[in-house]
């Protein structure tokens, strides 16, 4: 009697690395066994944070095309697709030095953006 290797396929979690194979081979696993991620299948996507000169540049570039007008915050978060719901306040004052950001509250408290 010889003996030989045999190959089976099975399954690796993308989430936590478990692998395993699976009784019915017919069809596929609806999560992991052991972490019970519905996304075993799916690698994590590691979003990078944005750095503040990606921001930076983003805001300088809406506000120089917006040449004359003000904006408010969501409307510069929209134009940019920026992730952020609200700035980041220490970058904020940065830009004030850096490009020479403004920002004025109007009558009704909204606080509207312009490079000066």
């Amino acid at each position: 009697m010889g003996r030989v290797p045999i190959t089976v396929m099975g399954y690796k979690c993308e989430r936590c690395g478990h692998e395993w194979l699976r009784r019915d081979h017919n069809r596929e696993p609806k999560v992991c066994p052991k972490c019970k991620s519905p996304y075993w299948d799916k690698p994590r996507r590691d979003l990078l944070p944005m750095s503040y000169e990606e921001f930076r540049d983003r805001v300088k570039t809406v506000l120089a095309s917006a040449v004359g007008e003000q904006m408010t915050w969501t409307e510069i978060r929209t134009k940019a697709r920026l992730p952020q719901r609200w700035p980041n306040n220490q970058w904020v004052h940065r830009m004030d030095k850096d490009i020479g950001l403004m920002r004025e509250k109007d009558k009704n408290g909204i606080i509207r953006w312009k490079i000066a």
